[in-house]
């Protein structure tokens, strides 16, 4: 199995497409080519960090349909319009 580490930003809408197991599905855009993306992994907080457009570094490999498998992944810039009710 082959790793890799790709920074981008995550270029579709962040789609659920799985809930037995939880499984999320994006699109990563780098300099050199976009990539479809599978978070299997802690699915449910990676829904409530990523959003479109925002910077990602992710960590995994590839499946048989070359879709890469999410293993590890840092969101940049997650929460900028957070508010508190008092």
């Amino acid at each position: 199995m082959e790793y890799v580490s790709l920074k981008g930003i995550i270029n579709s809408a962040v789609k659920v497409i799985s809930f037995t197991p939880y499984l999320v599905r994006f699109e990563l855009k780098t300099a050199e080519q976009n990539y479809n993306c599978l978070v299997a992994k802690d699915a449910l907080n990676f829904m409530y960090l990523a959003e479109e457009s925002a910077p990602i570094a992710i960590f995994g490999h590839f499946n048989k349909r070359h879709q890469l498998i999410v293993d590890k992944y840092h969101v940049k810039n997650v929460i900028q319009n957070f508010s508190v009710v008092r």
